[in-house]
This record gives structure tokens, sequence and C-alpha cells, in this order.
């Protein structure tokens, strides 16, 4: 009987950050939106004013566009501020997607290309 390999949201954002950052002019990193935990008052620290709800867990530059990849697993599902960055980042220019595997990934940095004629 074979083993039924399940990818957690954690093992795709992985495997996505290692072949964006192997790319020519492609830098990307994780973004880290879970707070600061406060062991004295075992609670996390509250936000700042300047931080934002439902930011993408992974942000980057390619060939100078800024980029916002949400991974979500097979059936995750965006929450309302993620959608609202999304969209927010992608009327400032940025080029965003909700992404479930490294192909979809790439297939965001191709359509880049496209545009560009690269």
């Amino acid at each position: 009987m074979a083993v039924r390999v399940v990818e957690t949201e954690k093992e795709i954002e992985n495997a996505i950050l290692q072949a964006l950052n192997m790319l020519p002019l492609c830098k990307a990193w994780k973004n880290q939106s879970v707070g600061i935990y406060d062991p004295v008052k075992k609670t996390f620290r509250s936000r700042s004013k300047y931080q934002i709800k439902g930011v993408s867990d992974i942000l980057g530059i390619y060939r100078g566009k800024m980029i916002c990849l949400e991974v979500k697993s097979k059936k995750g599902q965006l929450t309302d501020e993620q959608k609202l960055f999304l969209d927010q980042m992608r009327k400032l220019g940025a080029v965003t997607a909700c992404v479930r595997s490294v192909s979809e990934a790439l297939d965001v940095l191709a359509s880049i290309d496209k545009l560009n004629h690269y």
C-alpha cells in the first residue's frame, strides 16, 4: 500500500522560495507575519500600527517588479485580509497571486517575462 504524501503550505512555501531564489534577477523572502511571543506575559505582542494584516507569505523582486505570493495548500482559502492585501498591491503595480505549487509560482514569473518581452 502506497503512502500518500501531503504537502503542507509550509512545504510548498519552502519549495517555492528555493526555486525562486535560484533564478537570475530574482530575490524572494518569507514574510514573518506572526507576532513575537512574550514569555513573561505568555502572549504574542500586539501589532504595531505599521504592520498590515494579510501580508503575503512570500514577497520579492523579479526583474525589477515587486511580487506578492500567498501560498495555500490544495484546499486552503484566502482570508478577507489576504484578498485585500493582494488587491492593494496589484493596484500599486505589484504582480500578485495565490499559488499552490512551485509550477504556479513560476507561471506568475513567466507572466512578467511575457509582458516585458524577455
